[in-house]
């Protein structure tokens, strides 16, 4: 017979015993409509909100696998009337009726009063780390971490205090607790194979499933970011089998935002793999988890990142997808918008104008479609001063050149004089010693457009000869590259044909 699937609860539950369960009950009723937020309960639920235990007299503090809080490690307290309800209101996140409760000489104010500096920024003293680093070395590595400290230790001094953490966990849950936010910071810092050598000298010991899931996680998160090309289809293979197995287990317990974040890398991953289909399904499921969750950050991530899988596969192959892509973009912009979000703004009007720019179209539609490339290159280039942003500066200058040079012939203006000057405006910044690789791109497209451009006399086609010949010079100095200077030959040979007609 199969077992009912057990309640999920969303709220505050407190565990307990049975002869004290009406204690606790009537606690938690002293207070008014507080039991519509928590649950006293004697038998073990599987919950996706927040738990306390009590136990033999003691409140304990569950672990919180899933950053709704500092990741602060609480000592067993004594169980009263008092201690329950301030602990109780700390874990709802009323940190100022929590203090209500209790007074400066209590056990518990101390330590409530250092994680609530930690969770709202503001700065710990030297007294509180001292006193933190005397009773939990956990601890002290999580204000260190995530707090706000006059004395920070180096990277290398909280990596060590990390490993003395790890080594005097009180247990294999605490330790692998431990070990999450310690491969966060290996992961943020870039030392991505130290945090995969952390993870793995931790399999085998998880003891809960919120453990086991956590050290997955960790795993996938360290093995995608030493991911480079060309892949490895049997590491693409153990990365989306970790994600999927992760997305599974916050799905069983209605973690939608968790399960979404993940859904987003899953998505990465089948798109390295060339599963399309597979990966346009994971985005779209995590953008229907956001979008029920009402987390309009996320939503808009999602939905950038389905934007972007699109317009690849249209790049590559699959033409019918520029105009979902377009879509796609449009959309984000409901979320990203110009006072809101100013770069990622300028960022989807970049890729838009890419697109309008490559899309293929009938001669007929190609006015309408430059004029939306150049508007939304405009707009990213208001955001991207030369000043403020160079070097996006010069890459959307030369995208705009690019494009500019495949518009139709227009009646106000010269766009291939503009192009021209956007080439030069790019390699202002594209200078020989910061950006030599960038630069060639652009002198190759500054010899396309060199065949393109009228020449008035037989004197400015000699002087364009020497200046397309100079730049030919110049690009082989810049790279090794084999491919451009394949295009740079191919642009010295057809100099060398013209030079018998000159």
């Amino acid at each position: 017979m199969l077992e009912e699937p057990k309640k999920l609860i969303k709220m505050l539950t407190i565990q307990t015993a049975t002869n004290t369960k009406n204690k606790v009950r009537h606690i938690i009723s002293s207070v008014e409509r507080l039991d519509e937020l928590v649950v006293v309960t004697d038998n073990e639920l599987v919950t996706n909100g927040k738990m306390i235990y009590i136990e033999n007299q003691k409140i304990r503090n569950a672990l919180d696998w899933h950053d709704t809080e500092p990741p602060y490690l609480f000592s067993e307290i004594q169980f009263s009337p008092a201690n329950l309800l301030a602990f109780v209101f700390y874990k709802l996140g009323n940190h100022q009726r929590a203090f209500e409760y209790i007074s400066e000489h209590d056990e518990l104010y101390r330590p409530l009063l250092i994680a609530t500096n930690l969770q709202f920024g503001y700065e710990i003293s030297q007294e509180m780390y001292d006193e933190v680093f005397q009773k939990s070395v956990h601890n002290a590595c999580v204000l260190q971490h995530y707090g706000i400290l006059q004395n920070r230790s180096t990277l290398s001094q909280l990596k060590n205090l990390y490993q003395k953490a790890l080594s005097n966990a009180e247990n294999d849950e605490v330790k692998i607790f431990t070990a999450k936010h310690y491969t966060n910071l290996l992961l943020d810092s870039n030392a991505c194979k130290e945090a995969e050598n952390v993870i793995r000298s931790l399999e085998g010991k998880a003891i809960s499933d919120e453990a086991k899931n956590a050290l997955n996680v960790q795993l996938a998160s360290a093995l995608m970011a030493q991911l480079g090309v060309p892949y490895h289809e049997s590491t693409l293979d153990i990365i989306k089998t970790l994600f999927e197995k992760s997305i599974a287990f916050y799905e069983s317990k209605n973690l939608k935002v968790n399960a979404g974040l993940l859904l987003i890398d899953a998505s990465e991953i089948a798109n390295f793999q060339s599963d399309f289909i597979g990966s346009k399904e994971f985005i779209t499921k995590a953008i229907r988890y956001f979008k029920e969750e009402n987390i309009t950050e996320f939503l808009g991530e999602a939905m950038l990142r389905k934007a972007t899988l699109l317009y690849t596969w249209s790049k590559n192959g699959s033409p019918q997808y520029y105009k979902p892509a377009i879509n796609a973009f449009q959309d984000t912009l409901k979320v990203f918008k110009r006072d809101t979000h100013p770069q990622k703004f300028a960022d989807i009007h970049h890729n838009l104008a890419l697109i309008y720019s490559e899309i293929p179209v009938v001669s007929e539609e190609k006015p309408i479609w430059t004029a939306f490339c150049a508007s939304s290159f405009k707009e990213a280039l208001q955001f991207y001063t030369k000043e403020n942003y160079p070097y996006e500066y010069a890459m959307a200058s030369h995208n705009y050149a690019t494009a500019l040079m495949n518009f139709p012939k227009a009646k106000m203006h010269n766009n291939l004089d503009k192009a021209a000057q956007l080439f030069e405006e790019a390699l202002t910044v594209r200078t020989v010693e910061k950006y030599p690789f960038e630069r060639a791109l652009t002198l190759l497209n500054q010899l396309e457009l060199g065949w393109l451009t009228h020449n008035e006399d037989s004197s400015e086609e000699r002087k364009k000869y020497e200046q397309m010949h100079k730049i030919i010079k110049e690009i082989k100095t810049l790279v090794t590259d084999k491919n451009l200077i394949r295009q740079a030959n191919n642009h010295l040979e057809q100099l060398e044909q013209l030079k018998t007609v000159l």
